[in-house]
């Protein structure tokens, strides 16, 4: 009895949680960047690649463009000043 009533306040909890994070942007992006940081950190390159072509249907120009260094840089630039902006 004492951990469904445990179990349903963190239950409660977690619900407004959830629903109150959807009004921090930053924290959104936090987590989804997580999210996808995690799903390709421990990618090859030739990995990368596969999954960028297979299981997101990067057309394979895409995937070059991607991996030339000015649209690394340019990305990284870009992504410097959005943070800052935020």
């Amino acid at each position: 009895m004492i951990n469904s009533i445990l179990n349903k306040a963190k239950d409660i909890f977690i619900q407004e949680q959830v629903e109150d994070s959807f009004d921090d942007y930053k924290f959104i992006m936090s987590v989804l960047y997580d999210h996808f940081k995690n799903e390709v950190n421990k990618m090859s390159e030739k990995e990368f690649k596969d999954y960028l072509e297979n299981e997101l249907g990067y057309s394979e120009e895409m995937i070059i463009n991607l991996f030339k260094l000015e649209a690394v840089q340019s990305w990284a630039y870009q992504k410097q000043e959005h943070t800052k902006a935020s």
